[in-house]
């Protein structure tokens, strides 16, 4: 049986759309709320879709006259009027499964209260039925009522100011349309109206999200040969990038655990001459050892060398253009002599590349399996909006962020600090910044000597 949908600011209006179409011989299988036009979706109108089959009982329309003419003369649409009877269930059970899938559609409270009896009348059987007419009016009624409260109040705060006012905010740091609609949602759902009001309380509310939303990983334990491989594209800093994490380790993290620590570089940017050569000079300068693998058994080998008399072995992959799939490809076979319990993968992108470029990159660099980010450029943007939007879309951390080209003092762990900290256009009693300080203060400073 084709399961068919309509549309409709109400139930109501929706149910009669169908019920001029097809007749009332329908069934209502599901009932799904949404928005429809307004500000890019989340500041329209409700509206209702009714999914529905058809019974087998065919629906001819009734004429605005009866017709004595032959079967077989044509009529136009301007012949019929409009034919609205009133929705008889073909029972009781989907009668009541109706009003309780449209109440539990209205909001996540809701659904909570009402699906055990979703659930209870799913189970039932037809014989256990005992409800009246009555009492389904009345059930319906009072479904009704609520529906419009509901709709009322979603109504008003779609619309409000305030929303409005936030909703500016987050366009102008960049965040992506997705982001700003789960906030929107979020506002809607989780405030009152008097939060709703006061500018004060929603902005440290959204900031609050915001943050919540921003995921840092924590670095791990070094153990012996611990791997570290930097992928991604050509022009973002990558070999830059890796110079400074080796630089890191061999000078704060050593500094940090009481002790020297042991770390090699292993290029396989042999194609790249001037890639090569920089992070030749990078090496030298920092006194550490540097191997260029020109293939997995080369990388094998050197990876053998090293497990044992390393503390940390840095990676630094050649880079390819996103639409280059199949030297990407060739790429991922040298990953396969890794061993992955003491490894981990970082994805580079810059702050400055477009969110949909960003996407496209992680996924065709997803078969390197990378655990989190490394944001490069982050001094050259003022918008942060769309990485913590990434962050947030792809629920991955960042591990750490770069802002210059200085080796090896351009470099700083994540924090969800960094990230808010660029945030505008907030505008908060005391200052935006001192309520950044007082509550998200997680930055973890690098001390290099």
């Amino acid at each position: 049986m084709e399961a068919l949908v309509e549309e409709a600011a109400t139930y109501e209006k929706c149910l009669e759309k169908i019920q001029e179409k097809y007749g009332p011989n329908v069934i209502i299988s599901r009932i799904e709320n949404g928005k429809a036009g307004g500000l890019r979706g989340w500041l329209g109108k409700n509206s209702v879709r009714l999914v529905f089959t058809i019974q087998n009982k065919p629906f001819v329309p009734k004429a605005a006259k009866e017709d004595k003419e032959e079967d077989s003369h044509q009529k136009t649409p301007d012949t019929y009027v409009k034919h609205t009877p009133s929705f008889v269930p073909p029972d009781e059970k989907t009668a009541r499964m109706v009003i309780l899938q449209h109440a539990a559609s209205q909001s996540g409270e809701i659904a909570k209260k009402i699906t055990p009896f979703i659930k209870r009348e799913e189970n039932q059987k037809e014989s256990d039925f005992s409800l009246q007419n009555d009492d389904l009016r009345r059930l319906t009624e009072t479904v009704k009522k609520l529906t419009e409260q509901i709709n009322e109040k979603r109504g008003f705060s779609s619309e409000h100011e305030n929303i409005k006012k936030i909703t500016q905010i987050l366009e102008e740091n960049d965040f992506t349309n997705g982001y700003i609609y789960s906030l929107c949602e979020k506002i809607n759902n989780e405030l009152s109206l008097n939060e709703l009001d006061d500018f004060e309380v929603l902005q440290k509310k959204v900031i609050g999200w915001i943050a919540d939303s921003i995921l840092i990983k924590q670095e791990s334990e070094i153990v012996k040969g611990k791997v570290i491989s930097l992928v991604g594209p050509t022009g973002i800093g990558k070999t830059t990038t890796l110079a400074k994490l080796a630089a890191y380790h061999v000078l704060a993290v050593s500094k940090k655990l009481g002790r020297f620590l042991e770390v090699r570089v292993i290029t396989l940017d042999q194609y790249r001459i001037g890639a090569s050569f920089q992070i030749q000079k990078y090496c030298e300068h920092m006194k550490i050892p540097l191997a260029i693998a020109d293939s997995p058994g080369d990388l094998n080998k050197y990876l053998s060398l090293y497990k044992n008399s390393a503390d940390v072995i840095c990676i630094d992959t050649t880079g390819r253009s996103p639409t280059d799939t199949e030297n990407i490809l060739k790429m991922q076979s040298y990953f396969e002599v890794i061993d992955k319990e003491n490894a981990e993968t970082h994805l580079i992108v810059s702050a400055v590349t477009k969110t949909a470029d960003i996407r496209e990159i992680m996924k065709q660099y997803g078969g390197f399996k990378y655990s989190s980010l490394i944001i490069t450029k982050l001094d050259e943007t003022s918008n942060t909006g769309s990485i913590i939007s990434i962050l947030s879309e792809y629920n991955i951390p960042a591990a750490y962020i770069t802002t210059g080209q200085k080796v090896p003092n351009d470099i700083e762990r994540a924090s969800k600090a960094v990230f808010l900290k660029k945030l505008k256009g907030f505008n908060l009693k005391n200052g935006y910044q001192n309520y950044i300080k007082e509550n998200f203060n997680d930055e973890i400073p690098i001390l290099w000597k």
